[in-house]
C-alpha cells in the first residue's frame, strides 16, 4: 500500500513511518525536514509550495492513504504561524488531492479542541470552542477536512503523547524530575485529570482505521487512556517504575490546565482501540529512555 505521511520527520511521524514499512507499505514523508525512515523524503513546506504539492501529486498520482500528522505544535507563536502551518497548509492539500483524492485521508488533531466543561468525560458532540490559538486552528482544520467528500476522511482527537524523543510533554516533564531524583511539584495538590498516551497506542488507532474499513465517509473519534488520571497518578506510577527517590509535593497553586479526559467508546466500536495499561505504558516509556 501506498501511504503519504505529513509530518513524517516528527515525533509521531516516526514512529508511525518505522511500524507501517515492517508491514510491507511503501512510506512517502512530506516534511519541512528529511525524515530518515520513510522509503522516500521530500523536503516541503505544505503551507507555501501550493504548485509543488500539485506537481507531486500530479506525476505520482494518489497515495492509497493520507495520514495528515503535519502541525504547529503549542508554544510561544502568533496565530497567523498557527494559520499558516494548521489551516492553510490542510487547505493546500485538499486542493492538490481534488482530482485526484485518495482512497482516505487520517488526521491527527487534539482534545484540546474541546471547551472547557466541568462534564466530564467529553464525547465527540462535547463543544469545541477554544481561544487558544493551536486548539483553535486545529478545529478550522477538522472543518476543512469535512467538507472533502472525495475521500474517507477519520479525524483522530489525540491528548498528549509521550515517548522517547518527544520532551515537552505533561509526562516527559515529570519523568525529567524523576530521572534526575528531583522534588515533584503538584499544582491544584495533583488532582487535575490529564489524558496522555504514549506514542504507540496512537499508531495502534492509526493503523487500525488503515486496515478496517469503516463505512462512514467522515468519522471523528477521540483517543485516551479511557479512564481519568490525576497528575498525581501519574507522578506515583513514574517514580515507583523508575525506582526515583524524587519527593511528590502536592501544592494548592492552582494549576494552568483544566480537566480533560476523553471518552473513547466511539473508537472501541468503530476501530477495536483499546489503549494499554497506564504501568505497561510507563513501564514500555522507560525501557527506551533507558535503551
Amino acid at each position: 500500500m501506498r501511504i503519504w505521511i505529513t509530518g513524517g520527520a516528527g515525533f509521531l511521524g516516526r514512529r508511525l513511518t518505522t511500524s507501517l514499512k515492517r508491514d510491507g507499505n511503501h512510506i512517502l514523508s512530506l516534511s519541512k525536514r528529511k525524515s530518515p525512515d520513510a522509503d522516500e523524503s521530500i523536503s516541503i513546506d505544505l503551507a507555501s509550495e501550493k504548485e509543488a504539492l500539485k506537481s507531486l501529486v500530479q506525476e505520482r498520482g494518489a497515495p492509497d492513504v493520507l495520514v495528515h500528522c503535519a502541525s504547529r505544535e503549542p508554544g510561544s507563536y502568533s496565530l497567523p504561524e498557527f494559520v499558516k502551518s494548521n489551516v492553510i497548509s490542510t487547505q493546500l492539500l485538499i486542493d492538490a488531492f481534488r482530482d485526484a483524492p485518495p482512497r482516505q485521508i487520517i488526521y491527527t488533531s487534539s482534545l484540546s479542541v474541546y471547551a472547557k466543561s466541568a462534564r466530564l468525560p467529553f464525547t465527540e458532540t462535547h463543544p469545541t470552542s477554544s481561544p487558544a490559538p493551536y486548539a483553535a486552528t486545529k478545529r478550522w482544520a477538522e472543518q476543512l477536512l469535512e467538507t472533502f467528500r472525495e475521500a474517507q476522511v477519520i479525524v483522530l482527537r489525540l491528548p498528549s503523547l509521550y515517548g522517547a524523543g518527544q520532551n515537552d510533554s505533561f509526562v516527559d516533564g515529570l519523568a525529567k524530575l524523576a530521572i534526575h531524583n528531583d522534588d515533584i511539584e503538584l499544582f491544584s495538590r495533583g488532582e487535575v485529570i490529564h489524558d496522555a498516551l504514549h506514542v504507540s497506542d496512537v499508531v495502534a488507532a492509526i493503523e487500525a482505521c488503515i486496515e478496517r474499513r469503516i463505512s462512514q465517509i467522515f468519522a471523528v473519534m477521540n483517543l485516551g487512556c479511557g479512564r481519568p488520571v490525576t497528575s498525581l497518578e501519574y507522578a506515583e506510577t513514574l517514580v515507583a517504575a523508575l525506582g526515583s527517590t524524587s519527593k511528590i509535593i502536592p501544592v494548592d497553586q492552582p494549576a494552568s490546565q483544566f480537566d480533560c479526559w476523553a471518552d473513547i467508546s466511539e473508537a472501541r466500536r468503530l476501530i477495536g482501540f483499546e489503549p494499554a495499561d497506564l504501568g505497561d505504558s510507563i513501564r514500555k516509556y522507560i525501557d527506551e529512555l533507558r535503551a
